[in-house]
């Protein structure tokens, strides 16, 4: 079966051109990555319909009129009732969100058949200037050696196409979110406490006074992050790019480094190899 993009000359970026077909291209190409890192996890769509000059928004209710072969989940809320969301198991899913102009596809951090039990946590790194990269790297690898040296956890690390990074640890969905959480605000605690002028696990902007934010809010049920490979609705077509420990040494890496138009080479190696079977469970 073949995914139709419909009006593929649209120009979503448009400083350098990047067309519609671009991105869909670009996504076909990344699904034997991509697909294994999101499958059974509630999609939240971030769209732009007039591409990134023009108006984006978050959809995470399955739209009407879609194929019958999208697979979708019933997900309860409390407050708003319950709603079908999209799930994206397979490569012709994730043409057909790129179709729908979704530049960036965010994720649950669970998965539909046990979703109060997250199987990753997310540390979000968001330094309080895009130039402070030097600052989001020393972070993610004081972090590492907190949650690997202390508590034996495996860590990944991604960069997230905007400023941060996000250094990720694969579970064994044996707690709750809010365990989780707890977990994670404890570790961010300790680095805090350790460097008090350098971070900040502080939500509200005008309480960073230029610490970079530790944030932990992501491991919530419902909450999204952005997916791995994901593009991102900014000039260039930035990549969140799964990347290996020893390349985010290298003094040239940037948050936003990868884009549509120069991952291809990195598409050949997986830096997130192996991540479900290094899943652990939390010492709570």
């Amino acid at each position: 079966m073949k995914v139709e993009i419909t009006h593929p000359d649209k120009v979503l970026f448009p400083k350098e051109k990047i067309t519609k077909k671009e991105m869909a291209d670009y996504y076909g190409s990344v699904a034997r990555l991509m697909v294994p890192l999101i499958k059974n996890r509630p999609i939240s769509m971030k769209r732009y319909p007039r591409g990134i000059k023009g108006e984006g928004f978050f959809q995470k209710n399955a739209p009407q009129g879609m194929p019958s072969w999208v697979k979708t989940v019933k997900v309860s809320r409390k407050e708003k009732g319950a709603i079908q969301m999209i799930l994206c198991n397979d490569k012709n899913t994730l043409l057909w969100l790129a179709n729908q102009n979704c530049i960036a596809p965010h994720i649950w951090l669970s998965r539909i058949d046990k979703p109060d039990h997250p199987d990753r946590l997310i540390f979000d790194l968001d330094p309080p200037a895009r130039k402070e990269f030097s600052g989001v790297v020393e972070a993610a690898f004081a972090l590492r050696e907190i949650l690997e040296k202390q508590h034996k956890l495996k860590t990944f690390v991604m960069t997230t196409g905007s400023k941060g990074l996000h250094v990720v640890v694969p579970l064994k969905r044996t707690r709750t979110f809010d365990q989780v959480r707890g977990f994670a605000r404890d570790i961010a605690e300790e680095l805090v406490e350790k460097e008090p002028k350098k971070y900040t696990t502080a939500a509200r902007k005008e309480k960073r006074r230029g610490r970079l934010y530790l944030d932990v809010m992501r491991n919530s049920k419902g909450a999204t992050a952005v997916a791995p490979y994901s593009v991102r609705p900014k000039e260039g077509a930035p990549i969140a790019t799964p990347i290996s420990w020893a390349e985010l040494k290298d003094s040239s890496l940037r948050s936003d480094s990868f884009n549509i138009r120069n991952i291809q080479k990195r598409l050949r190696k997986n830096p997130w190899v192996g991540m479900d079977r290094a899943a652990k469970t939390l010492a709570v």
